[in-house]
């Protein structure tokens, strides 16, 4: 198991099942991103208008990502899904993104398998997050469960483009930016 998976369930399991609020997704992301050698990696910023549009998809309770996606700030934003039977943390709905870290080769940009969910969370130009989570009676053949949704922006996974520069953590932050525990956080202006 990669080192940054077990981090976050770790860290998801010590925080407790029933806490879902956006907090734990914003810090599973940020560590996840802080785990990758990345020159230029931006530090993830929680956006209410990418929640709110995260929330009205969750509750849809609709197989599939929203083809409608777009804000007022954001035309082009990313999407991460996640279903289950049980509750989870944020921890442990990101974490089930980021196991597909072992079918991506960076080096060659492929993937053998899933690995979009994992390049969405890890996109360096990625700077907002928004995610929700809704409970789906008719999911799992009746049984019910859980939808988590994640949206980004601006979004990531644009062909023929590695997710990041790789490199000394923060070393090609972009211009108005700082290093910030490993992630390049945008000055206070």
């Amino acid at each position: 198991m990669d080192a940054a998976i077990y981090v976050l369930l770790i860290l998801g399991c010590s925080i407790g099942v029933q806490s879902l609020e956006q907090h734990e997704f914003l810090e599973a992301h940020n560590l996840v991103r802080r785990y990758e050698n990345a020159a230029n990696m931006k530090e993830m910023k929680w956006n209410d208008e990418l929640a709110s549009l995260a929330q009205d998809w969750a509750n849809a309770c609709i197989r599939g990502h929203n083809r409608n996606r777009k804000t007022r700030h954001f035309r082009k934003i990313g999407e991460n899904i996640h279903r289950s039977t049980r509750q989870k943390t944020g921890f442990e709905a990101v974490a089930s993104w980021c196991k597909e870290r072992a079918h991506y080769n960076f080096d060659k940009d492929s993937c053998t398998g899933v690995c979009g969910h994992y390049t969405q969370a890890v996109w360096a130009e990625s700077e907002y997050l928004g995610c929700a989570v809704a409970f789906c009676p008719h999911f799992f053949r009746g049984r019910g469960g859980y939808n988590y949704v994640c949206n980004y922006g601006p979004r990531g996974n644009w062909r023929g483009k590695k997710p990041y520069i790789p490199g000394h953590r923060c070393s090609q932050c972009p211009k108005g930016y700082k290093c910030q525990k490993g992630l390049c956080a945008k000055q206070d202006s």
